[in-house]
């Protein structure tokens, strides 16, 4: 399991990015989730999916939101509390990967 956020590479919002990116963070070491990556692509604004490699659910879209770390934060977690998610691991391990999709 992993945490998959994708952003524009058409909008330019490194500011809210950096918010988002830094609740995923806390989200995925409250969980356990092991991963996340971040992709840029052709999308008008910034989700957050929870992926297991073949699927993938949206937990968080950033559509005419401007919540802030803590709300995205508590939104993530309280969205996959009933998700079977693998134990808290040791070790977080974070990949940005820039694509165009």
């Amino acid at each position: 399991m992993e945490f998959l956020v994708l952003a524009s590479q058409q909008l330019k919002q490194p500011e809210r990015e950096q918010i988002i990116m830094q609740a995923v963070i806390q989200a995925a070491e409250t969980v356990g989730i092991e991963r996340i990556t971040k992709k840029k692509g052709n999308i008008y604004c910034t989700g957050v999916y929870l992926s297991n490699g073949e699927t993938k659910f949206l937990l968080f879209n950033n559509w005419e939101r401007n919540w802030n770390q803590k709300k995205i934060y508590n939104y993530i977690v309280s969205s996959i509390q009933n998700q079977l998610i693998p134990k808290k691991g040791e070790e977080l391990v974070l990949t940005v990967v820039e694509q165009t999709l």
